[in-house]
Order: C-alpha cells, then structure tokens, then sequence
C-alpha cells in the first residue's frame, strides 16, 4: 500500500530518505509561547486570505511544547505544526494545524515537520496520527493523501469527500484523516 510505504519512509532513519525529503535548508525546533504572534501573523497569507487565526490559540503553546514545532531558514519563519497528545484515545496524537509558507511548499518541510511529531508520538507510544480539515482545503487533503493518510469515513458528503457534519460546531463540515505510524 502506497501511503504504509510513504509513512514508513516519513519515519526512516537512513540517510538516503532524509537527503530525498529535504530539499531546502531548514531548522525544526520545538514551539515556545513567544512564536504564537509570529504564526498568526502569517496565516491569512498562508490560506489564501482565510482568517484561521482564531483557531490556533496561544494555550498549545503553553501546554503542548513537546508537540509544537516551528521550521526556519535563518530568521524566518517557513512552516510549523502543532499537535497534542488526545486524551481520551491513548494510542492517539492529533495534528491541529500544519503550515508552510507557499514559497517553501513542496520542499519538504511539511515531511520534515511531520517526521519529527510522529518521532515524539512514538516516543509516546502513540500508533495513530489523525487530524482534520475543511472539504474546500483541497491542498490539505491531497497533501495529507500523498503523505499516507486515509480519509474516515463520515457521515456525510462534500464535493465527493467524506466529511463529519458537525465535528467541530454545528455546519461545519470537517474531512478527517488518519495515519498509522511504524517503525
């Protein structure tokens, strides 16, 4: 199965994998309080004019450090993920949101943000990566589709996608993904 295949490649340790996924120079370090505005700031240009900002708060920041990353080139700002631990699944870690700047996409940095989150996660003992979007990111979903990730099953439909009607609140639609992660 391709996305087992791309999976365990996103969690390999040969240098061959690494050197394939990493196409810019790039430091991924963990999240800290202080980098909330600096996100923030750049996600509307980031998805493409859409204000998601309320939904990243600066609480992950304070509470899920370990899960939180921030990728740089020199100075800048050029993706970051921030995940936490569910605690009503413990072989569960969620991706909350994921971004790259769009001049950096397809360079590897998501995989590179992605490999290092599923690291913790199993250092965790988590087996299992979800996280969710909405059906109208078709970026996101072919993005998390090319990385491994399948598409749960909902309870309704959106523009031929799977979605839960009211993951989130009411009427909104969400796509739900889920990745089992190896060694």
């Amino acid at each position: 199965m391709i996305g087992e295949k791309i999976a365990k490649c996103c969690l390999a340790k040969d240098k061959r994998c690494r050197e394939e996924s990493m196409k810019v120079n790039i430091r991924i370090r963990q999240a800290t309080p202080e980098d909330h505005q600096r996100i923030v700031e750049v996600m509307r240009q980031w998805w493409d004019g859409r204000d998601l900002s309320s939904g990243l708060l600066k609480i992950f920041f304070h509470h899920f450090q370990e899960t939180c990353f921030v990728a740089e080139n020199s100075d800048t700002l050029v993706g970051f993920l921030v995940g936490f631990f569910s605690q009503s699944k413990p072989e569960e870690a969620y991706i909350h949101f994921a971004g790259v700047a769009p001049e950096y996409r397809r360079q590897g940095v998501g995989r590179a943000l992605y490999r290092r989150y599923y690291t913790v996660c199993q250092r965790h003992g988590k087996t299992v990566v979800t996280s969710c979007t909405s059906p109208v990111n078709l970026q996101s979903i072919a993005y998390h589709q090319r990385m491994g990730f399948t598409l749960v099953e909902g309870n309704g439909e959106v523009d031929g996608f799977p979605v839960f009607t009211d993951y989130l609140r009411p009427n909104d639609p969400k796509v739900l993904f889920r990745l089992e992660i190896t060694d």
